[in-house]
């Protein structure tokens, strides 16, 4: 390196020829014009690439079965040491693996993705659902949980369901809203069926078809929504991560609980403390939207069969038999289903999630049942009640092979539907001891055990009138009755 800084500033400073400084230095003139050239030495070019004598013959082989004619399957992709051995066994190849290996590696090489830099903005969030089992009431269920994130202070929200649908969605955004204490401006989505249409191809460019579910959610609560093109969950990456480290620090070891409303209650308490020890929060806060009030729940018009149900979702609920025949509105949300008549509920079921499922309440078919009292020893709506041992230990001291004693036990579901379950059956249990039978007998255990005189009754005269006073006779004055009657 020194004698090539020495040629260059012989020439380029001292102004000396090529020829002379070759003499100089004792080198050929070629090699000091070829110093004048480069400022550092250029290393070995090569003209023209190396000659492969083995593997060339082999090349052509090798891009076929990198590149066939028909895809490979995902998982069925053969590897370089793959090729390697079908050049070898198939084709003759004798020569070695690297240089296979090497080439391989050449063809499937290509430029890596680059990605600009990105910043949270304060009042924006992100939205998805991710899936976990847990454990309600000693059942294993698949839980659906909804996840909102606030990435620039990294406050989230979870909410689980026992289905991922319009509803669990709508009412996954009430609860995040009310969490946050305001609505976000902007929201960005994946590309689920209840907030897309599914059109006859596959979804490109950034133009949506919303759902009419999807659009009433966004006209209530006015923010901006955002879907991420398919594919690209880089686009949501707060709550794609999010989802990930909730399920792994909240969800393992499965999460037990005796109802949907309590696991959701201990999820609120994890993101309450983290929602309080977030010091970006107040930022995001401040550019929240107001949360309007509004209970989101699907509408849905039915009518009732002949056996008074209505269905929904291939589930079948019960209404009052006075509507059998008739159209009404069915008000579904995440746990629960509600059927009106015009304005007034006239019933409320747990919601279910398994197809061609039956939910009934037998105080619906009371005034059914009492015209048709045989059926109630097979009654669905009876037997799904899950009344107490007492009340069958009671129907069958009353049976007597007529209608008469089905009617006894018809009036004493009655007395559970008036009093209660409890209170019934612990009259019941008096009733079977004493030989009871009449349900009228029945209601006056339930009175005598259950309603207690009030004590605390305020009597007040009328005006101007004195309040009236008792006097307490003498026990010797009732002596002497005695005396006289004897």
């Amino acid at each position: 390196m020194e004698v090539y800084e020495l040629a260059r500033r012989s020439v380029f400073v001292q102004g000396k020829s090529i020829s002379q400084v070759s003499s100089d230095l004792g080198l050929d003139w070629r090699t000091v014009k070829k110093m004048t050239l480069e400022p550092v030495p250029p290393g070995y070019r090569c003209q023209v690439p190396r000659p492969k004598p083995k593997l060339g013959p082999f090349m052509a082989q090798i891009e076929k079965l990198v590149f066939p004619s028909e895809p490979y399957p995902p998982k069925q992709v053969p590897t370089a040491q793959r090729i390697y051995e079908l050049l070898v066994e198939d084709h003759g190849y004798a020569g070695g693996s690297s240089q296979v290996r090497a080439y391989v590696a050449a063809l499937r090489s290509r430029p890596r993705e680059a990605f600009v830099p990105l910043v949270s903005i304060p009042g924006e969030s992100e939205s998805d659902f991710g899936e976990s089992w847990v454990e309600i009431a000693g059942k294993r269920e698949n839980a659906h949980g909804f996840l909102m994130v606030l990435p620039y202070s990294d406050v989230w929200f979870c909410a689980c369901y026992p289905k991922e649908n319009a509803e669990s969605f709508a009412d996954g955004h009430a609860r995040a809203f009310k969490f946050f204490g305001g609505v976000s401006r902007r929201s960005v989505y994946d590309n689920a069926s209840y907030a897309v249409k599914r059109g006859s191809g596959p979804i490109k460019g950034r133009e949506r078809s919303l759902t009419d579910s999807f659009m009433e959610l966004q006209s209530r609560y006015l923010f901006e929504a955002v879907f991420a093109n398919t594919y690209s969950g880089n686009e949501k990456g707060s709550v794609e991560r999010k989802v990930a480290v909730v399920r792994s620090r909240l969800f393992a070891p499965v999460p037990k609980a005796d109802s949907w409303e309590e696991l959701n209650q201990m999820l609120y308490e994890r993101a309450l403390r983290v929602k309080e020890a977030s010091e970006r929060f107040a930022e995001d806060a401040a550019r929240l939207l107001p949360v309007p009030d509004w209970q989101p729940e699907r509408v849905a018009l039915a009518k009732v069969d002949k056996l008074s149900l209505v269905c929904f979702e291939t589930c079948f609920y019960s209404v009052p038999t006075q509507y059998v025949g008739k159209k009404l509105t069915v008000k579904a949300r995440p746990f629960e289903i509600e059927i009106f008549s015009d304005k007034e509920r006239i019933a409320r079921h747990e919601r279910c999630f398994e197809k061609a499922r039956y939910r009934t309440d037998y105080t619906h078919y009371l005034d059914l049942l009492e015209r048709k009292p045989r059926a109630v020893r097979c009654a669905m709506p009876v037997l799904q009640a899950g009344f107490p041992e007492v009340f069958e230990s009671f129907r069958q001291r009353v049976d007597d092979n007529t209608s008469a004693g089905d009617r006894r036990f018809v009036a004493v579901l009655r007395l559970a539907s008036e009093f209660g379950v409890d209170k019934v059956k612990a009259a019941l249990f008096i009733a079977l001891a004493r030989g009871v039978r009449e349900p009228e007998d029945v209601r006056l255990l339930v009175i005598r055990q259950f309603d207690e005189v009030p004590t605390d009754i305020k009597w007040e005269s009328p005006t101007g009138a004195a309040s009236p006073t008792v006097e307490r006779q003498s026990l010797s004055e009732y002596g002497q009755l005695l005396e006289v009657a004897a």
